[in-house]
């Protein structure tokens, strides 16, 4: 009896984790984008391949080996959400870096053509991960009930997963968040936009000083330089329509709330309440 109840509940965790990467799929060909021609390929250049050594060095010596690898797949696999998504909307130059310290940047020189292009592409990194939460989960699952040693090793990848993505999730600019709570604000009330944007770059601010958090104080920093050039941009950009932000908000609602699941346990060991 009790091995059938595992079966049947190792069978509906595949289904929902199939679900789950179909839904990813989906999203990563373009989600209610407009089609435009793109295609994802690796772009390796000298200083990505040395940023990428420096920051594989610097996790493991950081975080330990086993936490070092755990937070460069978490990183990795963000940032190729966010290039996909970059590459889905028409940069065919889009790729990403590995930063020390700072995780990962995606970039491309084109701007974004819309405000649904922004949200788009803020999201995708956070959910893009969902897909390697849905295995690690699986791997924790099937790993701790057989007992192997090799659970506790997924459960660090699970927690640091949804904990470093849970982050970036909060409504903080420059934060992915932050960037998603922009882009749906334009639609619902335009002119707070600018003043959201400068309020949310002063509350990571103070964490960052109350934290003593020094890399995100610089990132703060940057934030707030970066608002202010984008500002004039991002108003002639035209709004998402209402039903791209209702539908933005739930995205954002789904992937925050996942992550936080999945990071839990990271969460109340970093966070204690």
């Amino acid at each position: 009896m009790e091995g059938d109840l595992i079966g049947e509940n190792s069978m509906l965790a595949w289904l929902l984790a199939g679900a789950g990467l179909l839904f990813i799929w989906l999203a990563s060909r373009g989600g209610f984008l407009p089609r435009r021609k793109g295609s994802v390929d690796a772009t390796w250049d000298p200083p990505g391949i040395f940023l990428a050594v420096v920051s594989v060095a610097v996790s493991v010596w950081w975080f330990g080996l086993a936490g070092g690898i755990s937070v460069v797949l978490a990183v990795v696999w963000h940032e190729y959400g966010h290039t996909i998504a970059y590459r889905c909307a028409g940069h065919d130059d889009a790729k990403f870096r590995l930063i020390p310290f700072f995780g990962g940047v995606a970039m491309s020189r084109g701007k974004a053509r819309s405000h649904t292009e922004e949200c788009y592409v803020a999201l995708m990194g956070p959910g893009f991960s969902l897909a390697l939460v849905a295995i690690l989960a699986i791997a924790l699952w099937q790993l701790d009930a057989a007992g192997n040693p090799m659970a506790r090793y997924a459960y660090l990848a699970l927690s640091m997963t949804g904990f470093l993505n849970a982050f970036n999730m909060l409504p903080l600019w420059p934060l992915d968040g932050g960037r998603a709570i922009r882009a749906m604000t334009v639609s619902f009330a335009p002119g707070l936009a600018r003043v959201l944007t400068i309020a949310m770059s002063g509350l990571l601010l103070v964490y960052a000083f109350l934290s003593g958090a020094w890399f995100l104080l610089i990132l703060a920093i940057m934030g707030i330089g970066w608002a202010q050039q984008i500002a004039d941009h991002a108003d002639r950009l035209p709004p998402m329509p209402p039903v791209h932000a209702f539908l933005g908000a739930v995205a954002y609602g789904t992937i925050f709330g996942t992550h936080i699941l999945a990071g839990a346990g990271m969460i109340i060991y970093l966070l204690p309440l």
